[in-house]
C-alpha cells in the first residue's frame, strides 16, 4: 500500500461511506498503517474510495472504471477463499455488492448479495460457539454482527423488487441483537442489545441479561431499512382495488415511533446534521434520515394517489389531500437540506460521493415535488421552495451521475421533468400576455409553441417520459394504465372524450 492509498482507505472508513459503521475504525485503521489487513477488504475499500478520489480517478480515467479495477481484484481474492470465508472477505464482497448495484448491474449485485449471505452462514458455522473467555470476543462478535446487518440492509434494498427472494433466511437475524453504540463498539465495552424482533414488539429485555447498551446509529439505520422495505412491498403488492388505509397508517405510525425512540443526539432538528459533519458522522446520519423521510414520502404519494383516483376527485373539498400534500413538501424540503449540508461540509478536496440511497431519496423527494407542481398543487406559498427542491434534486443527480452510472436514468426523468415544469411556465406567461393584448386569440399560438417543443423532444429523445405528454398535449388526463418511463405511443393515451381531472394522476 502507497501512503496515498492508505489515506484513500482511511477516507472511505472515517467518514464518507455508511456501510463502513459495521467495521472496527480504530483497529481497521491501525492494521492499514501496519499493512496487515487483509488484501481483499483493501481491494474493496478502495473499489468505494475510487468513487470520489481525484488521485484514483486520474490514474484510471473515470470513477467507474478506477473503481472497477479494484472490484476484479476483490472479487477474485474472495472467490480463492471460499473453502474457508474469513470475516473481511464477507465485507469486501459487501462493498463489491455496493458497487455493481451503483453501476447499474443490479442482477450481479443481486447474485453477490446471495453469495455474502452463504459466505456468512457457513462462517457461523466453521467458527462454532464463541468462547467468552478469550480476549476481544466482544469485538469479533459484535464485527460478524455488525456484518450480518449490513448484508440485511442490502437485502432490504436490493430484493424489494417482486420475484426476488431475500437472501437472508428469517433465523439469520430472529435472535441476533442490533448493533450497539459505536462508542461501546470501539472501546470493546461488552453489552447486550435488543434483537430486531424485540425491539420492534417493544418486548423486555431479559433478567439474565444484567448489562444492556442502547441500540446505536448502526441498529437505528437497519431499523429503517426495514420499515423502508415494508413500505416498498406495500407499494408493489397493493393495487387501487385492494388498498387499505389502515396499512398506510401502520406503517407510518412506526416510522413516528422510530422517530421518537431516537436519542437526542440522532434527532433530525436544524443544525443536527452541520455538527455531525464536524463529528465525522454526517453520512451516517443523513443516511438513516433519508431512509424515514423517503419511506414518509411514499407513503403520503401512496394515500394520496388514491384520493386522485376517486371518482369526482376535487382538491378544494378534500382537506386530507391538503395535509399529504404539506407532509410531502416537509419530507421532500427535510431531505434536500441533509444532502446540501453533507455537500457543503464534505472535504474540499474531493468531491462528494453520496451513498446510493440517499440519492435515491433526493430523486424520490425532487420528482415527487415536480409532479405536485406540474399537477397544480403545491400551493402557492410553497412554489418557490418547491422550484428550490427540483433543482437541488437536478444538481444531486448530475453530480451523482458521475459517479454511479445508475443515476443517469433518473438525471433522465428529472431532466425532463424540469423542462416541462419550465414550458408550462412559460407557456401560462405567454398566455396571460396574449390575452391582456389580443383578447385570449393568442393563447392558442402558446400552445403550438408548446407543441413545438414536445414534438422536437420526441425526435431528440428516445426516452419520452409519460408526464412530458400529460404537462403539455395532453395535460391533466388521467395515465393510470402507462409507467414512468413509458413511451408517447397513441394506443396508450386516454380517450379524449374523458372529463378533463387535476391532480396526480400517476404517482408510483
Amino acid at each position: 500500500l502507497t501512503p496515498d492509498l492508505i489515506v484513500e482507505c482511511e477516507r472511505v472508513v472515517s467518514k464518507t461511506f455508511p456501510a463502513c459503521v459495521a467495521f472496527h475504525k480504530p483497529s481497521f485503521i491501525q492494521q492499514l498503517k501496519d499493512a496487515t489487513l487483509e488484501s481483499s477488504l483493501v481491494y474493496g475499500l478502495l473499489t468505494c474510495a475510487a468513487r470520489s478520489s481525484p488521485v484514483l480517478i486520474r490514474r484510471y480515467t473515470s470513477p467507474t472504471q478506477a473503481a472497477e479495477t479494484f472490484a476484479s481484484k476483490t472479487v477474485s481474492l474472495v472467490n480463492q477463499n471460499l473453502d474457508h470465508p474469513h470475516l473481511a472477505d464477507i465485507q469486501a464482497l459487501c462493498l463489491v455488492i455496493i458497487h455493481e448495484w451503483g453501476s447499474g448491474n443490479a442482477v450481479r449485485a443481486y447474485i453477490y448479495l446471495g453469495q455474502a449471505a452463504r459466505m456468512l452462514q457457513m462462517y457461523r458455522i466453521l467458527n462454532g460457539q464463541p468462547n467468552p473467555e478469550k480476549p476481544e470476543q466482544f469485538l469479533r462478535d459484535e464485527s460478524l454482527r455488525r456484518t450480518l446487518w449490513l448484508v440485511y440492509i442490502l437485502d432490504c434494498l436490493l430484493t424489494s423488487t417482486p420475484g426476488r427472494c431475500s437472501a437472508l433466511a428469517p433465523e439469520d437475524t430472529v435472535d441476533l441483537s442490533l448493533p450497539c453504540s459505536d462508542i461501546n463498539f470501539a472501546f470493546g465495552n461488552a453489552v447486550y442489545v435488543k434483537p430486531l424482533p424485540q425491539d420492534m414488539s417493544r418486548v423486555a429485555l431479559s433478567p439474565g441479561h444484567a448489562s444492556s447498551g442502547e441500540i446505536g446509529e448502526f441498529g437505528y439505520i437497519v431499523l429503517a431499512s426495514k420499515i423502508w422495505r415494508d413500505v416498498v412491498g406495500m407499494l408493489t403488492a397493493e393495487t387501487v382495488h385492494t388498498f387499505r388505509e389502515e396499512h398506510c397508517t401502520d406503517l407510518f405510525a412506526k416510522i413516528e415511533n422510530l422517530r421518537a425512540s431516537l436519542p437526542m443526539q440522532l434527532v433530525d432538528k436544524p443544525g443536527q446534521i452541520n455538527l455531525h459533519m464536524t463529528m465525522g458522522s454526517g453520512y451516517t446520519f443523513a443516511m438513516l434520515h433519508c431512509l424515514l423521510h423517503c419511506a414518509t414520502i411514499l407513503i403520503h404519494r401512496r394515500r394520496l394517489l388514491q384520493h386522485v383516483k376517486s371518482p369526482g376527485f376535487s382538491l378544494d373539498w378534500n382537506p386530507q389531500c391538503h395535509d399529504l400534500v404539506d407532509g410531502l413538501l416537509t419530507s421532500c424540503h427535510a431531505t434536500s437540506v441533509l444532502l446540501n449540508a453533507v455537500e457543503a461540509g464534505a472535504d474540499k478536496d474531493a468531491p462528494a460521493c453520496f451513498p446510493i440511497v440517499m440519492l435515491f431519496s433526493a430523486f424520490t423527494a425532487s420528482a415527487t415535488v415536480a409532479y405536485l407542481s406540474l399537477k397544480g398543487l403545491t400551493p402557492p406559498t410553497a412554489v418557490e421552495t418547491a422550484a428550490h427542491i427540483v433543482r437541488d434534486g437536478l444538481k444531486f443527480m448530475h453530480h451523482g451521475a458521475e459517479s454511479w452510472p445508475l443515476m443517469s436514468s433518473w438525471l433522465r426523468h428529472l431532466s425532463v421533468m424540469q423542462r416541462v415544469l419550465n414550458n408550462d411556465a412559460g407557456s401560462a406567461s405567454g398566455n396571460s400576455v396574449a390575452a391582456s393584448s389580443r383578447h385570449g386569440s393568442g393563447s392558442r399560438h402558446s400552445g403550438s409553441g408548446v407543441k413545438d417543443e414536445v414534438s422536437s423532444n420526441d425526435e431528440s429523445n428516445t426516452d419520452t417520459m409519460d408526464y412530458e405528454v400529460q404537462g403539455t398535449a395532453a395535460a391533466h388526463l388521467s395515465t393510470s394504465a402507462r409507467s414512468v418511463s413509458g413511451s408517447t405511443r397513441g394506443d396508450s393515451e386516454p380517450p379524449v372524450a374523458m372529463p378533463p381531472r387535476r391532480g396526480v394522476t400517476t404517482i408510483n
